[in-house]
């Protein structure tokens, strides 16, 4: 990638940072403001983001089968906060933690997201804006949310969760 490129992909990211933070509340956007960021696409090298297999008859993930992986599917956004809510503190692992798989990227551990899960759904509900991710820096662990458009099932809104 040339110098140019490198320097529009680095404004852009500047930008959607900015742009981010102002938006959050002040607590989570404090937080992020703080946070290394990122907008190198390696950040995501252990995402496994939910897919449907060739035959599209079992649910896998873009990287495969992945042994602990598990994905819930809600009906509205609510059930899905809720059910984010419960987790109890974990091993605190850091990674990066994102609203836009193209970035920019905020390295924080996985506490710190949970910790904000309020903010994240005031966010989500405010913008319309229903996918976020924490994926591990070194470990290959994650949480992603999502909204699926496209589904026909009423159940609209899924988490993915492995290795936590």
């Amino acid at each position: 990638m040339g110098k140019l490129q490198n320097n529009l992909d680095e404004n852009r990211n500047k930008i959607k940072r900015e742009k981010f933070l102002s938006a959050l509340d002040p607590a989570f956007s404090g937080l992020l403001a703080n946070a290394e960021f990122s907008g190198e696409a390696s950040c995501l090298k252990y995402a496994a983001f939910p897919k449907k297999d060739d035959e599209g008859r079992v649910q896998t993930t873009t990287r495969g089968t992945l042994p602990n992986w598990n994905n819930f599917n809600f009906r509205t956004w609510q059930e899905l906060i809720s059910m984010l809510e419960r987790f109890q503190q974990v091993k605190n692992y850091i990674g990066w933690f994102f609203a836009d798989t193209d970035g920019p990227y905020y390295k924080i551990s996985v506490n710190a997201f949970l910790s904000h899960i309020k903010s994240i759904s005031q966010y989500g509900s405010t913008h319309e804006h229903h996918n976020f991710g924490w994926v591990g820096a070194q470990d290959d662990v994650g949480i992603l949310i999502g909204y699926d458009h496209t589904s026909s099932s009423p159940k609209k809104f899924s988490v993915s969760v492995w290795g936590i």
